[in-house]
C-alpha cells in the first residue's frame, strides 16, 4: 500500500528544488546581462526573453529591477565569501587570511571577466553585497591586527582601502590591463598600506594559494 503521507512530502520536495532551480536559473542569465551590457540597462521582460521563461514566471520570483540586483549580489557575495572561507580552512593567521582573499579575487577575476564585470556593476549598487563582503574582510582584519601583524587607526577604513583596491585592479583587469602577478603586486601593496612590515607583506603575498 503507498505510503500516501509521503507522496505529498516527496511532490513537495520536488516543487520547491524546481524553484530552486528556476530562481538560480534566473540569477545566473541576469548575471550575464549585466557583464554585457550593465545593471541599468536590464529590464525584467530582457531577463525573462534571455532566461526562455515566461513574463509571469519572473514575476513570481521577482517583481522589482532591484530585486534581481539584489538576488545577484547576495548570490556572488555568498558564493564566492564560502569559496575563500573554504580555502583559508586550515589558515589560522589573519594576515595570510587576508591575503588569500585578495588573491582569490583577482585571479577569479583574471579567469573570468564576465564574473569580474558583473561584479564591478553590481557591488557599487548593492548594499547587501557590500556589507556581505566587508564583514568577512573585517573578521581576518581585526585578527591579524591581534597578531600584531598589521596596524591601521580605523577598522572600517581599512575595509574600505581593501575594498576599493581589489575593486580598482578588477577594472583594470577588464580593461586589458593586467600585469604579471598581479594578484601577489597588489596583495603585497595592500598589505604594505595596513601597516604590515614590507619584508613580511613581500612574502605573505607570494605564499601559494591554499589547493
Amino acid at each position: 500500500m503507498p505510503n500516501l503521507q509521503s507522496q505529498p512530502e516527496e511532490s513537495l520536495s520536488r516543487g520547491h528544488k524546481k524553484k530552486a532551480r528556476t530562481k538560480q536559473l534566473l540569477i545566473d542569465t541576469a548575471l550575464s546581462i549585466y557583464a554585457e551590457i550593465g545593471v541599468n540597462a536590464l529590464t525584467l521582460q530582457d531577463l525573462a526573453e534571455k532566461a526562455h521563461v515566461s513574463n509571469g514566471t519572473i514575476y513570481n520570483y521577482f517583481k522589482t529591477r532591484e530585486e534581481v540586483l539584489e538576488a545577484v549580489g547576495i548570490a556572488l557575495a555568498n558564493d564566492f565569501s564560502h569559496a575563500v572561507t573554504h580555502a583559508s580552512i586550515n589558515i589560522h593567521s589573519g594576515i595570510q587570511r587576508v591575503a588569500i582573499g585578495i588573491r582569490m579575487f583577482m585571479n577569479k577575476a583574471l579567469q573570468d571577466q564576465d564574473w569580474a564585470k558583473a561584479l564591478i556593476n553590481v557591488i557599487h549598487l548593492d548594499d547587501r553585497m557590500r556589507t556581505t563582503v566587508a564583514n568577512n574582510i573585517l573578521n581576518d582584519l581585526e585578527l591579524a591586527k591581534k597578531e600584531g601583524s598589521v596596524h591601521f587607526k580605523n577598522s572600517h577604513i581599512a575595509v574600505t582601502f581593501i575594498m576599493s583596491a581589489t575593486i580598482g585592479a578588477l577594472i583594470s583587469i577588464t580593461e586589458g590591463n593586467s600585469i604579471k602577478d598581479h594578484d601577489i603586486v597588489l596583495t603585497e601593496m595592500v598589505l604594505t598600506g595596513l601597516g604590515a612590515a614590507p619584508d613580511q607583506a613581500a612574502i605573505i603575498a607570494q605564499l601559494p594559494l591554499p589547493a
